[in-house]
Order: C-alpha cells, then structure tokens, then sequence
C-alpha cells in the first residue's frame, strides 16, 4: 500500500519522473501555491527561480510536509544577506518510511529504508544599472533504496526582471540541470531538468499578488502552468491560494466534490515582528491530502 501511495503522489504531482525528490514539496510556502511563485521572493525560491532570493534578509527557516502513509518531509534553510548578495544554504530530507523485504522466492526478508538528501547552496545579486537580479544554486543529491545509493549533483540558475512601474516582475530560469555521479543499477539516468518562465504582478485595487508560471519538463516532453496568489491580510496574515493545469488529468468523474478541491493548495501566514508562522494543505483529488507546517525568524 505505501509502494502505491508513492507511486501515486510522485506521478500525480511529478508526472512520475525519475529522481522525483528533486521536485517534491519541502516546504508550506510552494505546496499552498501549488509549485507557482517563481517571481516570489521565499527560501524555497532556489528550486524554481534562485534569482528571487535577492530580497530576502537574515532568517532561519524549519519546515515539515506530511504525505500520506507516513511520508514526511523536513527541510532547513539559513539565509545570510551581504554586501552585494545574499546566500542560502539548505538542508532537504524526504523520508518514505520503512518497507517489508522480499527475496526472489517471495519470501519476508529484512525491512528497509528509502530516502533522499538534498544539501543545496544558492546565492543571489542585483545589478546596480539594471533592475535585474540573478541567482544560482548548486547541491549534492543523495538517493537510497534499501543498500542501493544514488548520487547527483545539481545545478540551477535564473534571472528576474522587475518592471516597477508596472507592478510586474518576469523570471526564467533552468532548473536541476546537473550530473549523476553514481547510479542504482549502472545504467544511464536521466534528470528532471526543466525551463521556468515566470511572472508576477501586484493588483491595484486589491491586496493581492497573483504569479502565473509556466514549467516546461524536458525529459518528457510535456509542460505544466501554475497560478497561485498571495493575499495581504490585515494583523500579519497572509492567504495563499494555488492550482495547476494538472488539476484535469487527476479529476476524476464520479465525484464532483472532489473534483472541486483536486490539485488545490492552501496555506495561512502569519508574521509577528520578526517571527514568521505558515501553516498549509494541499489535495491531489483521489491520493488524499498533503498538510506542512514551517517556522521562521529574523536575527
């Protein structure tokens, strides 16, 4: 059952590519607005346009993700602000629990573990002429499936345009481009490498942003768009909202009212003076839901 629930969030959500945990959610911020939000500036800005990073400010960021069937997630993100950049480093774990062995003959072996780690480093600037920033990211991927271990390096990088006048940033960016260094089997892998383009505008008369992104996965062929919003709340608070074009392949047709809620995200923050709370859920229609929790602070 845990093997079908693995299958089924990593396909739902990922398409079932190969090295999936490079693209699973580690943290609330992406889940609630469904993977958009490339032109957002966030800790998790690294794995989809690292050139958002700019804006941030010094911070220590904690987060889990709870899939079903006791699939957990944890990551933790250290921002340092310079002079004329501002570097992120990240640790990411996907746990997918414990599974019972079987020997060729069918027969209860030992039970084993499958997980990844990601170790990433990523850093930000601005031009000083141009109202541009960019941003790269680099990082060591490590896969384990019981004594079998895979390893990856990384690599991203991406720019962002902010158009002030009009309220509107436009990035682009190259993500999980890289190289398998060590295989499971010895045979050729590929990775999940992908182009982003991104954007992102401030409403006039509302206090919403709304960022729309559009995802195009090399490996097989295909592309997904994303739309998410962020709305300003009074005390603190903000309301994120997201969905994706994925939202038709898993609608299923005998249930309208799950059908309304597939491929939907939703997430709560709530910022006090220099701490920053984020609760938020996600549901993928007929797998069930996803649910995080992350917590920041400014020192």
């Amino acid at each position: 059952m845990r093997g079908l629930i693995i299958i089924l969030v990593t396909s739902f959500l990922f398409g079932g590519t190969t090295y999936s945990g490079l693209q699973n959610w580690y943290h609330p911020h992406r889940m609630a607005l469904a993977g958009s939000g490339g032109a957002f500036s966030s800790v998790t800005s690294d794995v989809i346009n690292p050139a958002a990073l700019w804006t941030l400010k010094r911070q220590f960021d904690v987060s889990f993700i709870s899939y079903p069937a006791d699939i957990n997630a944890q990551s933790f993100h250290l921002t340092l602000p310079g002079d004329a950049s501002v570097t992120v480093y990240g640790l990411r774990h996907l746990n997918y629990g414990l599974f019972e062995g079987r020997d060729q003959n069918n027969q209860e072996t030992d039970f084993y573990n499958a997980s990844d780690t990601w170790l990433d480093w990523a850093a930000a600037g601005h031009s000083r002429r141009w109202p541009i920033s960019w941003g790269v990211s680099a990082g060591l991927f490590f896969s384990t499936i019981e004594k079998k271990q895979s390893t990856v390096v990384t690599f991203s990088a991406g720019l962002l345009f902010n158009l002030s006048k009009i309220n509107t940033k436009f990035g682009v960016s190259l993500l999980n481009m890289g190289s398998v260094i060590k295989t499971y089997s010895g045979k050729e892998e590929s990775l999940p490498t992908s182009l982003t383009v991104s954007f992102s505008r401030k409403l006039a008369y509302l206090p919403l942003e709304l960022g729309l992104d559009v995802v195009k996965q090399f490996d097989l062929n295909d592309y997904s768009i994303h739309l998410g919003g962020i709305f300003s709340l009074p005390y603190g608070l903000q309301l994120k909202l997201g969905t994706t074009s994925n939202r038709f392949d898993q609608a299923i047709e005998k249930n309208l009212s799950k059908n309304l809620l597939t491929d939907l995200g939703l997430g709560l923050v709530w910022i006090y003076d220099k701490y920053h709370f984020e609760s938020s859920v996600y549901s993928y229609g007929p797998g069930g839901w996803i649910t995080g929790f992350a917590v920041g602070v400014q020192f």
